[in-house]
């Protein structure tokens, strides 16, 4: 009887998740969004404790939907100035990333992945994966995916930003494939002088790209027809002793198999 009533109470909760449409959806996400603004660090009433709140409900209310194909397909138009929203070319994979609010002028972030599996099936994996969400260390603002095709599965390059501070920043480029069900947010493609690795990463000082116009600022690539990627040299000096961003880049080039450096 007890193994019955488990059972229906978490096929109730499955039909009322599904059975949400994705406006509706959206609109809860918009309620915690703007109410974890207000109580941000950066123009609101700061409330660390109601940050904590509406930071573990937007998790929960990612992990309660995001299991729907439909969801995965909506476009949030209306949330796109609260978090930054990339997708995949082939629709496959996106990536939900928000300030958490509560930092300073270093910034704390957090990435929800959608994916669907080979089967078919639509997943999510919302990252760090913490019960206290107060250990939040600093996470990277993901707000570009580029697609490789390969014969086997696409290889996915996600290009975050991390915002140490009002001058340091720097970016990663890291390699993603959806193996089967499961999301593989390390996948050694690329070779450097070093060996194989996942993510490439380089630090800058902000101002030396103040001048450019979007946010996050684009220094990162891709080239669809020579499946390359490419990231700018970085010079650290007196006068920029974080990094200045130069107008050189370094190019790497996918092989078939691995992303080798070719210039």
């Amino acid at each position: 009887m007890k193994t019955l009533k488990v059972g229906l109470l978490v096929s109730i909760c499955s039909i009322a998740a599904f059975g949400q449409s994705p406006k509706r959806v959206e609109d809860e996400l918009l309620r915690h969004f703007t109410k974890l603004e207000q109580v941000s660090n950066y123009g609101g009433t700061l409330d660390s404790q109601v940050q904590d709140v509406e930071n573990k409900a937007i998790r929960q209310l990612f992990i309660k939907y995001g299991r729907r194909a439909d969801v995965l397909s909506y476009p949030f138009s209306r949330l796109r100035d609260k978090l930054q929203i990339s997708t995949s070319r082939d629709g496959k994979l996106r990536a939900y990333s928000w300030n958490d609010e509560g930092g300073g002028t270093m910034k704390n972030f957090y990435t929800a992945y959608q994916f669907r599996g080979r089967s078919g099936k639509v997943h999510i994996r919302v990252d760090p994966f913490l019960v206290d969400i107060s250990e939040h260390g600093v996470g990277s603002l993901v707000h570009d995916i580029f697609q490789t095709d390969t014969k086997s599965a696409p290889i996915y390059l996600t290009v975050s930003t991390f915002i140490g501070s009002t001058s340091l920043s720097g970016q990663f480029i890291s390699a993603v494939k959806i193996d089967g069900e499961r999301l593989n947010l390390k996948s050694k493609v690329i070779r450097t002088s070093k060996g194989l690795t996942d993510t490439i990463f380089f630090e800058y000082d902000f101002f030396s790209v103040v001048d450019h116009p979007e946010r996050p600022v684009k220094l990162c690539f891709y080239d669809e027809a020579k499946r390359s990627f490419r990231f700018p040299v970085v010079i650290e000096d007196e006068k920029t002793p974080q990094g200045r961003v130069t107008n050189k880049f370094i190019i790497y080039r996918f092989d078939g198999y691995y992303f080798v450096k070719v210039k």
